[in-house]
């Protein structure tokens, strides 16, 4: 069984200890035959038997005790990060790496969204309670011939190292070969030309893939794609189904099979939109996927936003887990993020989403409402940004409040997004943990850490 996690190992200061002290982000976690210890700033692992736990935590109280006693051990601890030297501030270094990953860079990354509209209809999609669910516009012609103007002006006025395309909607493979294509055969030479890197990546339903989309996708530097899917055949069909009410799961499945086959380097995220229904039969896909595809997925399990979590959820979820696991599958349903020093992608300020209609917003997850448009693009490329809202949201890193200044976890959590902080702020609202729910079991995923690293049994 799996204890909850401690608070963390006591600091006893004393005259003799000021060469270096206790780490404050170590973690403890009790497993069948010991104890995890975590640390969340260096992302390391140790497992330790019961007994000789009783023995460290003993010594980590006196800490020059233990150097005498164990150097070897002593020596260990302190390279990974379990115990620090006494004038190292680990939370001034977790807000310097955070400033450095969210402005000291010149990669770019463009959200786009060809459209909002969608060839299936779910019930729970957040693009339908924006209100634009039966959106029908597109990028025109000339947003498009502006889009390639700005990519062209990221590559040679910016300089950019690199340029992330991730296309979003709505389901944007409706205007492939509209947008899509157009767009990224000019990206494609200008980053021969200008010598930075570029690649694509697409959230999409995948039921609009074909071969010749497939082989043209290879080419143009597609390595990553998101393909949502809601349970076995009877669970999708009653869900994600076309105008006409046909089921779309056999769609699906033939084309994922279809793309590792033509692109076995693709990295598929398979992100399953459970509710407690769904999680009944969702193994039921497991032997629908060839090997090679098992090689490529990796399952990201998501919990429709609409639906309560609960224990009993929860408990189903791990077993579901296990099950894809034992099959072969990677899967996840953590949400913690080790070692990125930002909470989201969209907290980078380089990143921006460009809506099919020129506006610029941060995230995907809100409404395309003007109060949060942060830019607009111009018809010469350029972006005419909204410098007052985006100082706000910048003028503050989600982390910088007292609640999770203190938090062990904020390393691999980094807080709330941007987006979030900067609406909670406008709106005198306090910080909401999202980790303060039984979705995000710390002690589970890092005992699932263990595993992997096969540091204990399966």
């Amino acid at each position: 069984m799996i204890g909850v996690y401690r608070r963390g190992i006591n600091i006893i200061e004393n005259e003799y200890s000021m060469e270096n002290k206790v780490s404050e982000y170590n973690i403890e976690v009790d497993y069948c035959n010991g104890v995890l210890l975590y640390n969340t700033l260096t992302n390391k692992l140790l497992p330790v038997s019961f007994e000789d736990y009783t023995v460290i935590e003993t010594l980590m109280e006196h800490l020059p005790e233990f150097e005498v006693k164990f150097p070897s051990l002593y020596q260990a601890f302190l390279k990974s990060g379990f115990i620090v030297p006494f004038n190292f501030d680990e939370l001034a270094y977790i807000k310097l790496q955070n400033k450095r990953c969210v402005f000291m860079n010149r990669d770019y990354h463009l959200t786009v969204n060809p459209t909002l509209d969608c060839n299936l209809k779910c019930w729970y999609c957040s693009v339908s309670y924006a209100g634009t669910k039966h959106n029908k516009e597109r990028m025109s012609d000339d947003m498009v011939e502006s889009l390639k103007k700005h990519i062209e002006f990221l590559g040679t006025r910016q300089k950019a190292n690199g340029i992330l395309l991730d296309w979003f909607g709505g389901e944007p493979l409706m205007y492939f070969d509209e947008i899509i294509r157009k767009i990224s055969d000019t990206a494609l030479r200008l980053s021969e030309q200008n010598k930075f890197v570029f690649r694509q990546q697409m959230t999409t339903n995948a039921t609009l893939l074909d071969e010749e989309k497939i082989r043209y996708m290879k080419d143009a530097h597609f390595r990553f794609l998101q393909i949502s899917i809601d349970g076995n055949e009877y669970r999708q069909n009653l869900i994600k189904h076309y105008a006409n009410k046909r089921g779309s799961y056999r769609d699906v499945i033939s084309n994922i099979n279809l793309l590792t086959e033509i692109i076995p380097d693709i990295s598929i995220c398979l992100r399953i939109n459970y509710d407690r229904q769904t999680l009944k039969h969702v193994t039921d896909v497991i032997n629908d996927f060839t090997e090679q595809s098992k090689k490529c997925i990796t399952v990201d399990f998501q919990r429709v936003w609409q639906v309560p979590c609960t224990d009993e959820m929860r408990r189903q979820l791990a077993n579901v887990k296990a099950t894809f696991e034992s099959e072969g599958f990677v899967s996840h349903f953590w949400a913690y993020r080790p070692l990125t020093f930002k909470c989201c992608y969209a907290d980078n300020i380089n990143h921006y989403v460009v809506n099919y209609n020129g506006k610029i917003f941060k995230c995907t997850a809100r409404d395309y409402g003007d109060e949060l448009m942060i830019g607009n693009l111009s018809s010469s490329g350029q972006i005419l940004w909204n410098d007052s809202l985006l100082s706000k949201m910048f003028e503050k890193s989600g982390f910088e409040n007292d609640m999770c200044e203190k938090c062990k976890m904020l390393p691999i959590c980094m807080g709330p997004c941007i987006q979030k902080n900067y609406e909670r702020r406008i709106n005198n609202q306090p910080v909401v943990c999202m980790y303060d729910n039984v979705e995000y079991s710390l002690s589970s995923y890092i005992t699932d850490q263990a595993k992997q690293r096969q540091l204990i049994p399966q």
